[in-house]
């Protein structure tokens, strides 16, 4: 049976294990630990979109991450196409026949899909979104993409927890229980998360149980 990644998001007890064993890491690591939490972890974003996020993406007025639908992608080594995206557009080429190798990483970085190209606001949590800007303005995830796995690996076994269910993209469905749970509608549920379809974001809110305790609360007061 095909074990999907909401059975993989992790409580909020568990999440904040990890940010304190970010924290309590050596830098580099700290800093590209939390990044990764707070990204994946708390504003739902895709490994492939945190480590390409540039301070270009911040819009600091508005308190949002705008993803672009293209960012030309440094990376690599000496600034060039990361791994990542070269194996990307060498997938998009072999199912196009227009399209060159070169076409193809000419257009990298680029969202998953169309929906993915989205306005993430980061603002609900002041901390947080002060944390955001600190580690942006510094640089970001300065590594490649291979690398998140293992970046997370790292926190989990510094926080002496079970790495066996935690991943990049389980920190991604921690970010939409959490969001769910705090009563947020599928429809901004689905913008927030850059989903194509509705029925994900359905999904999360009716298994956080928010409507089913809210309704109740009305009907009983």
């Amino acid at each position: 049976m095909t074990r999907n990644s909401h059975q993989d998001a992790i409580s909020e007890a568990q999440f904040d294990r990890l940010m304190k064993a970010a924290r309590d890491m050596p830098s580099p690591y700290s800093e590209e630990c939390e990044f990764i939490l707070i990204t994946a972890g708390r504003l739902g974003m895709r490994a492939g979109e945190l480590c390409h996020l540039t301070p270009e993406w911040l819009n600091t007025e508005r308190s949002l991450i705008e993803v672009p639908r293209h960012d030309p992608c440094t990376k690599g080594k000496h600034g060039e196409i990361c791994g990542y995206c070269a194996k990307q557009a060498a997938s998009a080429a072999e199912h196009d026949e227009d399209k060159t190798i070169l076409d193809a990483m000419e257009q990298r970085w680029e969202p998953k899909t169309d929906h993915a190209v989205r306005a993430i606001p980061y603002d609900f949590d002041e901390a947080l979104a002060e944390r955001l800007e600190e580690l942006v303005d510094d640089g970001g995830y300065r590594r490649s993409r291979v690398s998140v796995n293992r970046r997370v690996d790292r926190v989990v076994e510094a926080a002496g927890m079970d790495s066996a269910g935690i991943y990049p993209h389980a920190l991604r469905a921690t970010a939409s229980t959490f969001h769910a749970c705090r009563g947020l509608p599928p429809s901004a549920l689905q913008s927030f998360m850059g989903w194509a379809d509705l029925s994900v974001a359905n999904k999360y809110v009716r298994l956080s149980g928010e409507q089913t305790a809210r309704a109740l609360r009305e009907t009983h007061s």
